[in-house]
């Protein structure tokens, strides 16, 4: 009976910490798509950069980007962010390209690192808010067997 009871209490314990977490999480997923919702661009490689950030009715995070070079469109891509079962994931689609899907291993108001080890490039991508106007997007991963990380500093349109 002792140990029913024991039982019984360290489940609803795990239960409330993993409640208490949950919450926690959606509270720093809900200011972080707030303060990232909008238009964005920056330069990269020898073109533009373009977002464009909203939530969606299921509070889900839509990511839209466009690169133009030299007025020529050489890569599209959508991303959702979204909750599911108390984890943050990252759905990437590029165009020509196989969807990817990365777990949140960090996550406060400003920024998310997302992982998934299984993909070599990227492997890794974190979004930091640095103010109202600039967001940062670092991916990281390998070529050709060597490490690459590159940076790309937004600008609200």
């Amino acid at each position: 009976m002792l140990y029913s009871r024991l039982s019984l209490t360290a489940l609803l314990m795990l239960q409330a910490v993993s409640f208490a977490q949950g919450d926690h999480l959606n509270q720093m997923y809900q200011k972080f798509a707030g303060n990232i919702e909008g238009q964005w661009h920056t330069a990269a490689w020898a073109g533009e950069l373009y977002e464009t950030w909203r939530i969606d009715p299921g509070d889900d995070l839509i990511q839209n980007a466009v690169y133009f070079e030299k007025s020529d469109t050489t890569y599209r891509a959508q991303s959702h962010i979204k909750i599911v079962d108390d984890t943050l994931i990252l759905f990437t689609v590029i165009r020509n390209s196989n969807p990817k899907i990365f777990q949140a291993t960090s996550i406060s108001a400003d920024s998310i690192v997302f992982e998934n080890s299984d993909y070599k490039n990227p492997s890794k991508v974190i979004y930091r808010l640095l103010d109202d106007n600039n967001f940062q997007r670092t991916i990281s991963g390998f070529e050709d067997d060597h490490p690459v990380s590159y940076t790309f500093n937004f600008k609200r349109r």
